[in-house]
């Protein structure tokens, strides 16, 4: 039994420390995601707001007259041409993280189809088809010159087939947008904004497009996040290190804590034994004692016995009937602490209990002088308990009281409150201070000064009247404004109907 105990405590820390750092790095996965996503969304927005911004502001510095006159290839040689690409290249070129900025509209003779209208690199439609590398144009500048790939430049008229794909195109025409998602088609992965070219009628003539790839945009979101994330790692390892630790210290102090419980079970074992041997052996002392003080102060058969003999015998029966009682205490402490008594509950009247055992108080509070009064108000006390035991606590209470009263008076009190009974005993005594307030009811719960007002008492007392109570579902405490000043003990009980 002890060798489990023993191997689960050894087991639990690293356990423990297990689930502890597994949810740490379940928690630094998730808070990971949980920042990536956030950042994406936050850079997403902002560059949505940057993209729709440099859209709106080119296109409202397009000519809706000039895209009139860009009708079919061989257009791109009128000056309305150069006024139009040249704005769109200063616009591009501004901005250094702009691949694409063009300029596209539906088809006269086919509304379901689109077509190029302008593009900012395209001043010269085939230069990147001649024969002079210096007239060539890196119009994504990744420095290839790709004339069938990204690089590859517009003229007024050109289809622009991938237009039938991407919802947007369409959805510009009634107001500015970026595309919801990044896409990808023959030019690369990238994000779009949008903004419509109106006419002097407020009619939509074309669209104005601005690209900037997703390549760019991943890099800027790895460089925002990479402080976070080294931070998170560098966090992670100092909780797995601190785990560690932990697990380590543990392990130390439950190995400590085998050896501690050990000696404890010594201790319970020899305190057990103690117990056995008081209650088969020195209660049967103590009761035939008691029982040879009885009959030499009653049996005839021993003659007639002097007054100084009998005030002797007096004073050893009375000794060993505390004695009696004292060991009758401990053993009384110790079964109601290990939960082994046995108590037979009955039906009674509380209020009987309490006049009974106060009343039976009264000679020993006035005889030292005390003011005594019982105040035990009409009602239904009936409760489900054993009355010698109620009894016994009723009785300690009020002994407790007398005991630790020199001068003034004592009060006990009996009402209902609801569905609850409440005893109270109310002296004029030492008083508790905050610190013995706190373990009175423990066993030898009094204070060293209380002790040397009544050198009596045995210290199980109030402990024995927690744990009668607490077997009736009770509870029972006391309250002082701290020493000399009195205190009041209160017993509470349920009421059975």
């Amino acid at each position: 039994m002890n060798d489990k105990v023993g191997n689960r405590r050894k087991r639990n820390p690293v356990w423990i420390g297990i689930f502890v750092l597994t949810t740490s790095i379940i928690v630094v996965i998730g808070a990971s995601i949980i920042l990536y996503n956030r950042t994406v969304t936050l850079l997403t927005e902002n560059l949505r707001e940057r993209i729709l911004t440099i859209s709106i502001t080119g296109a409202a510095n397009i000519d809706a007259k000039d895209l009139e006159e860009l009708q079919i290839e061989d257009d791109w040689k009128k000056p309305e041409w150069g006024r139009v690409v040249n704005k769109l290249h200063k616009v591009k070129y501004s901005n250094k993280d702009i691949v694409f900025m063009y300029i596209f509209r539906y088809k006269k003779d086919n509304p379901n189809e689109m077509e190029f209208v302008a593009d900012a690199d395209s001043i010269n439609p085939y230069a990147n088809t001649s024969n002079d590398l210096s007239r060539y144009v890196d119009v994504n500048r990744d420095g290839k010159i790709e004339p069938d790939g990204p690089d590859k430049l517009q003229w007024p008229g050109q289809d622009y087939p991938e237009a039938v794909d991407i919802p947007e195109t369409s959805e510009a025409y009634f107001g500015p947008l970026t595309n919801k998602d990044l896409y990808t088609d023959a030019y690369g992965t990238v994000i779009t904004g949008y903004a419509p070219i109106k006419d002097d009628n407020g009619n939509t003539v074309a669209i104005l497009a601005t690209d900037i790839k997703a390549d760019d945009f991943f890099t800027i979101t790895r460089q925002t996040l990479q402080p976070f994330l080294i931070f998170i790692i560098v966090l992670t390892l100092i909780i797995s290190v601190l785990i560690i630790i932990i697990i380590y210290s543990w392990k130390r102090y439950a190995e400590s804590l085998e050896k501690l419980n050990y000696q404890i079970e010594l201790a319970n074992e020899g305190q057990a034994q103690l117990i056995h041997f008081i209650n088969h052996q020195i209660k049967g002392y103590l009761g035939k004692a008691r029982i040879v003080f009885s009959e030499l102060l009653s049996g005839p058969e021993y003659g007639p016995v002097s007054e100084p003999t009998k005030k002797m015998l007096d004073e050893g029966f009375k000794d060993v009937t505390d004695g009696v009682n004292f060991v009758q205490q401990i053993l009384r402490a110790s079964d109601i602490e290990k939960g082994t008594y046995t108590y037979n509950m009955q039906p009674l009247d509380m209020k009987e209990v309490v006049e009974s055992e106060a009343e039976g108080k009264r000679e020993l509070a006035e005889g030292k002088g005390l003011k005594y009064e019982i105040n035990v108000k009409d009602g239904d006390y009936h409760i489900k308990a054993d009355i010698n035991q109620i009894r016994e606590a009723v009785k300690n209470l009020i002994d407790n009281s007398i005991n630790y009263t020199s001068s003034g008076s004592i009060e006990v009190s009996l009402t209902r409150e609801g569905d609850k009974i409440m005893f109270m005993v109310k002296d004029t005594g030492v008083g508790l201070s905050d610190e013995v307030k706190s373990k009175l009811f423990t066993k030898g719960g009094r204070d060293k000064e209380s002790t040397k007002i009544n050198i009596n008492s045995t210290g199980f007392g109030l402990s024995i009247v927690k744990g009668i109570v607490e077997a009736h579902k009770g509870r029972v405490w006391a309250e002082s404004l701290g020493p000399g000043k009195g205190s009041t003990f209160y017993l509470e009980l349920p009421v059975v109907e």
